[in-house]
């Protein structure tokens, strides 16, 4: 049975090209900094080697763990793109989706399971006005560990309560954000961004 559902957030509540573009720039811009060259250069470096991790995992690496190779601590990433930009100014309520977290949230406990930063992840419920629909908002700062590492998912598992198998992890991210949390006998429902969010609600009712 079901009693936790655990969202990813970037991507699966919200879709953004804006963000997503923001969130990239910061991430050029701090490399640059940490390396001191160029913007351009720092942006071929990202941008060559998330291609090679693509290519070698399967999937497309976040910016996060593209700058941990270089050698940029996670804090100082964080530190930088919550300077660069707020994603208030580029995102909106979302009235449908806030409908379904509602029914969802009748069923089962609801939570944040994100490698955002904490400042980040408020900033991004608060604009999309679901920040009260969560018993718990789990980021990097919470166990300074990120998905895809078993751990993190363990941890949000267990500061809610539950166990694995009480647990369904719906994210965007089949490898980073799903693969791990079966391996630990978590549910998992794979999104393409919030409009899918209707479709798990259906499939909710129908094993009620």
């Amino acid at each position: 049975m079901i009693k936790v559902i655990l969202f990813d957030l970037d991507g699966t509540l919200y879709s953004s090209a804006e963000v997503r573009a923001k969130f990239a720039e910061a991430a050029y811009q701090a490399l640059a900094k940490l390396k001191k060259i160029s913007v351009e250069e720092a942006t071929t470096l990202i941008e060559d080697t998330r291609e090679k991790l693509r290519e070698k995992h399967g999937f497309p690496v976040p910016y996060t763990l593209t700058l941990v190779r270089f050698g940029m601590p996670v804090e100082t990433w964080h530190k930088e793109n919550i300077e660069y930009f707020d994603p208030r100014d580029y995102l909106s309520a979302n009235g449908e989706l806030r409908d379904m977290l509602l029914d969802l949230k009748k069923r089962c406990r609801l939570a944040i399971l994100t490698n955002n930063n904490e400042v980040q992840a408020k900033r991004i419920l608060e604009a999309l006005k679901v920040q009260d629909l969560f018993d718990q908002v789990f980021t990097y700062n919470t166990f300074k560990t990120m998905k895809p590492n078993p751990q993190f998912f363990k941890k949000a598992a267990k500061a809610m309560g539950v166990t694995p198998e009480d647990c369904l992890v719906v994210g965007d991210r089949y490898s980073v954000d799903l693969i791990p949390a079966q391996e630990l006998g978590m549910q998992i429902y794979e999104v393409k961004g919030p409009d899918d969010i209707p479709k798990l609600v259906t499939a909710l009712r129908s094993v009620a």
